[in-house]
């Protein structure tokens, strides 16, 4: 479909997804899309994911899934690692990725609202401390003003940090932030390519290219 990136959501196999089976499917995958670097992500339930992992089954999940995906040839080797946050030891989390040759995403998922400005800022400050390759904050708006203060922050953020910025606000009302978050200094955004979205609030790649062309021009 044209995607600059191609996320594959792992939590998605299951509750409970084991690192074998993930860095089974992450190479077959990784193999078919090497025009487009691979995202792997395993979100949890805390985050609106579909696993069911606590903090500590996470932290140990992902230095296996590190060190499993590093042993793939490199034509299947995904490029990046999600790393959530809200987990803890983000720094030793990103180190294992960084080990392992992949990037690290550190992201943060609030699904049921907008934090005040500062917070937001400091999620994204702590993601950049902690060693990210790119620092993503996604956050579910209850007005308009909630998405207009999520765009405030990263514009803000994108001037301020030396990582690249992800944002966006969930749901219907924060669709907006999808297709507009660019001109805010959002470095990515998440779209469908043909099948349900794995957040609320995405759309289909060709609509967002669509409006991007529009948004997004050369000023100089």
């Amino acid at each position: 479909a044209g995607a600059d990136v191609v996320e594959l959501r792992a939590d998605l196999l299951g509750a409970d997804p084991s690192a074998r089976d993930v860095v089974e499917l992450a190479g077959a995958l990784a193999t078919r899309t090497t025009s487009a670097p691979l995202l792997v992500t395993v979100r949890t339930t805390a985050e609106g994911g579909g696993a069911r992992l606590d903090d500590d089954a996470y932290r140990a999940l992902l230095p296996a899934l590190a060190e499993g995906l590093a042993a793939l040839p490199d034509r299947g080797r995904p490029a990046a690692l999600d790393v959530e946050l809200a987990r803890g030891r983000t720094a030793g989390l990103v180190a294992r990725a960084h080990a392992a040759g992949l990037d690290a995403v550190v992201s943060s998922h609030d699904i049921s609202a907008t934090p005040p400005d500062a917070v937001m800022l400091g999620r994204l400050r702590a993601m950049a401390e902690a060693g990210a390759d790119a620092a993503k904050l996604a956050v579910m708006p209850r007005s308009a003003h909630d998405v207009a203060r999520l765009l405030g922050v990263t514009a803000r953020a994108s001037e301020e940090l030396d990582v690249p910025v992800v944002t966006m606000s969930m749901g219907a009302l924060g669709t907006v932030s999808r297709v507009s978050g660019a001109v805010f200094g959002s470095a990515l955004t998440f779209a469908t390519a043909g099948g349900a979205s794995s957040a609320p609030g995405q759309l289909p790649i060709e609509e967002v290219r669509a409006v991007l062309a529009i948004l997004v021009q050369d000023r100089s």
